[in-house]
């Protein structure tokens, strides 16, 4: 025994003395080659340094300068490599630094691989400095990154157990370049958390949190601060970039900030548009805009879409699954004020409130906003309706039409479209200070409809003319399929040209005439108008002229005005007659003309397009 512990003494104190002996050599000018000559062949492979520096005030130390690793077709080159042991758990590895190191992912070269490590190997932190990677559509430079807890297990690059972080200068992906990479995470049971990622484009900042597992993106929170998309060669390039996204990649975002998005295309123009959205979801199978849970705010100095320019625009909105719900929209719009709220889907709109004040529209400038819209919906109610103080053009050569001071009030209004638009239920006013309305002048006209449970009233239709008024009502039943009608008529001084410029109504007179009467029939179809019309029309007439062909006589003349023949030369004569009276017995319309000589009108329409006169 005493042998034995002998022996056992001398092998200790011969391995104490071996590796003083290697400490003291490591810390003289021979501790490169010592390195080369003992280390190195422990090692899988083939690791040489340009120079190798060791203290023996830090024993567990070594630091290798131009370090370069060959294993098999691989090779690994640096500037710098410091490694420190763990001295209570040898050879555990406490830290590992590499600085300078470059890792093509391309395929150019055999792929990387860290299987020639030990699996039982582990480093409780690896450090990364000025480290660059290069893959085949994105390269990342001037990286730094700390991994704790990293082993190698049975993985070819070994995995990390605990908290990683990276930071990259300059990261070029898909033609598009982001500086300023910062990435914080640690691993969880299905991916990885992502407590914090970080970078900038263009001078915009992004940042975001979630979690990360195969399949699926969540962020709990992404905020994107100044971004700027200058011109449409920008927006092509980020589409282009985003394309490449993996398809198969779910991607949530529970909250979402933008602040002061500016963006400049052929299609879209936005300044200092700050958004938050809620419960945002981008799916493979769906179109981005798809959002079936999505609650949003947003507010800009402008955005310009479609041709319209919305100023100082501010909204706030829900998506729940097919239908829109506007908590909140205000904007000011061709110089005057617009607000609505309601909720929105393909099969109904429910508007609670809309407000517009101060515009100046038309049709050229509805026309690209109606057409970007979804289809109508068959049904449509608005709660409140109210339009102040404004102004209507169509200065189409045609039939221009000008009308000012549009005031418009509308409560519990229910539409319907089957063939045509249907006021169901509610109560409408409209008025204006003034129209023109094909070279017709009207002073303050006025509207009032009520309607109920599809039964339609015209209380009252005023429109003022220059010396005269004219003031009509009636009632139309949507319940029925043959949409019986009511109107009355009363007028004083009303123009004789009225009829040509509003309607086109073949009758080439001028002057003025008072009116009387009322009129019956069905609307479903034309044939049931024409064989339904009741009613009955007296006219006189006042000062008037008519134009009309010179060498024939009056029954003639009037005749020829519902003719299709070529119009022949006609002069302006007085027109002979004072009064009119008209009777409509189921479409069989008879009339009679008296003054300086009677004419006698038999007009059957469920017949023939064109009136006997004689």
């Amino acid at each position: 025994m005493r042998i034995l512990a002998k022996l056992f003494a001398s092998f200790f104190i011969l391995c104490v003395t071996a590796l003083l002996v290697l400490a003291v050599l490591f810390h003289t000018r021979y501790s490169t080659a010592l390195f080369h000559h003992v280390v190195s062949p422990l090692l899988p492979g083939d690791l040489s340094a340009k120079q190798v520096v060791y203290h023996w005030r830090q024993p567990l130390s070594l630091t290798l300068t131009k370090p370069s690793y060959h294993v098999g077709p691989q090779h690994w080159q640096a500037d710098r490599l410091r490694v420190q042991l763990d001295a209570t758990r040898l050879p555990h590895i406490h830290w590992l630094r590499i600085d300078g190191l470059s890792i093509d992912l391309t395929g150019r070269t055999p792929p990387p691989s860290l299987e020639m490590l030990p699996a039982s190997l582990q480093i409780g932190r690896i450090l990364f400095n000025d480290l660059n990677l290069i893959g085949g559509d994105w390269q990342a430079h001037q990286v730094s990154a700390q991994l704790d807890k990293w082993q190698k297990g049975d993985s070819p690059w070994g995995s990390v157990r605990g908290r990683a972080q990276w930071e990259a200068k300059q990261i070029d992906w898909h033609d598009l370049t982001a500086s300023d990479a910062l990435l914080d995470a640690q691993p969880s049971p299905k991916g990885w958390q992502l407590n914090g990622v970080s970078f900038q484009w263009q001078r915009a900042a992004f940042s975001a949190q979630g979690q990360w597992q195969p399949g699926a993106l969540a962020l709990s929170q992404l905020i994107i601060s100044n971004a700027i998309v200058d011109s449409e060669q920008t927006q092509q390039r980020l589409r282009e970039a985003l394309s490449h996204w993996p398809s198969n990649t779910q991607v949530t975002i529970a909250r979402a900030d933008v602040r002061q998005l500016s963006a400049e295309t052929d299609h879209l123009s936005v300044n200092a548009l700050t958004f938050s959205a809620e419960q945002l979801a981008f799916t493979p199978q769906s179109p981005w805009w798809h959002q079936p849970q999505l609650r949003a705010s947003f507010n800009a100095d402008y955005i310009r879409w479609q041709g319209q320019t919305w100023e100082q625009p501010l909204g706030e909105l829900e998506r729940r699954g097919d239908t829109w719900i506007v908590n909140q929209f205000t904007s000011q719009w061709h110089e005057g004020f617009i607000a609505l709220s309601g909720q929105f889907s393909p099969q109904a709109w429910q508007i609670d409130r809309l407000r517009a004040n101060g515009l100046t529209l038309s049709r050229e400038r509805l026309r690209p906003l109606i057409g970007a819209l979804p289809d109508w919906p068959p049904h449509i109610v608005i709660t409140d309706l109210s339009l102040k103080h404004n102004e209507w053009l169509a200065l189409s050569p045609g039939f221009p039409v000008k009308v000012d001071g549009i005031d418009i009030d509308g409560r519990d209004l229910r539409l319907r479209h089957d063939t045509q638009w249907q006021l169901r239920h509610g109560t409408l006013t409209a008025s204006a200070s003034y129209a023109s309305i094909n070279q017709q002048w009207l002073a303050e006209p006025y509207l009032r409809l009520e309607a109920s449970d599809g039964l339609v009233n015209l209380r009252q239709l005023l429109l003022g003319f220059s010396d005269g008024q004219l003031a009509a009502s009636g009632q139309w039943n949507y319940n029925t399929p043959s949409l019986p009608w009511s109107f009355q008529i009363d007028g004083l001084h009303v123009p004789l040209s009225l009829y040509q410029s509003w309607f086109d109504w073949p009758l080439p007179l001028s002057g003025f005439h008072d009116l009387q009467g009322q009129w019956s029939g069905l609307a479903s179809d034309t044939e049931s108008f024409k064989v339904g019309l009741n009613g009955t029309l007296a006219v006189t007439l006042l000062n008037g002229h008519a134009d009309v062909t010179p060498d024939k006589g009056w029954p003639e003349r009037m005749s020829g005005w519902f003719q299709k023949a070529p119009t022949q030369q006609r002069q302006s004569r007085s027109f002979p007659f004072e009064q009119l009276s008209l009777k409509a017995d189921r479409g069989h319309i008879t009339g009679i003309l008296q003054g300086d000589t009677s004419v006698s009108i038999d007009w059957p329409i469920y017949q023939t397009a064109t009136p006997s006169v004689r």
